[in-house]
């Protein structure tokens, strides 16, 4: 960035800041060639106010464009357009969790697929061995390893 940009982009204008600060203009110049522009902010950030104030730069003004409107082609008349938008597909609204929670239940997805599965318990080919069927239970958080049942009493001491 020059000099004269960075006084353009802070709204200061050069020329009257030359005629009526010259001995600033000149040490402004030495040391934005020695810092360059961010130290220069940096370093002479409270001076740009004051001088914005003093040397105003003069407002650019803007050249507004005629709008060009192009006659309307055959092409392009909505009459003569052969494609059709095809109306897109019915997504699902809402919000959908990206995980669930491993003790809630699964929820039922279709009432075709319930009446397809066997309600006894699958019996794996290979093993012999049955498969517990599914079950929607919540399950309990902690289960004990061993029963309080299963262990025999203590003699009492005597």
């Amino acid at each position: 960035m020059t000099f004269e940009e960075f006084f353009k982009k802070k709204k200061i204008d050069l020329a009257a800041l030359e005629k009526g600060e010259s001995g600033l203009y000149s040490e402004f110049t030495i040391h934005f060639e020695q810092m360059g522009d961010k130290s220069f902010d940096h370093s002479k950030k409270y001076w740009f106010n004051k001088l914005r104030r003093q040397f105003p730069l003069a407002p650019e003004v803007k050249v507004e464009k005629p709008a060009i409107t192009t006659p309307q082609t055959e092409q392009t008349s909505p009459e003569n357009l052969t494609e059709t938008v095809a109306a897109p597909t019915s997504a699902k609204m809402g919000f959908v969790p990206k995980f669930r929670a491993g003790n809630m239940p699964k929820p039922a997805a279709s009432t075709d697929e319930k009446k397809e599965e066997p309600s006894t318990p699958a019996v794996t080919e290979s093993t012999g061995a049955e498969k517990p069927a599914e079950s929607t239970e919540v399950k309990p958080a902690y289960k004990p390893r061993f029963n309080m049942k299963s262990i025999p009493p203590k003699p009492p001491e005597e």
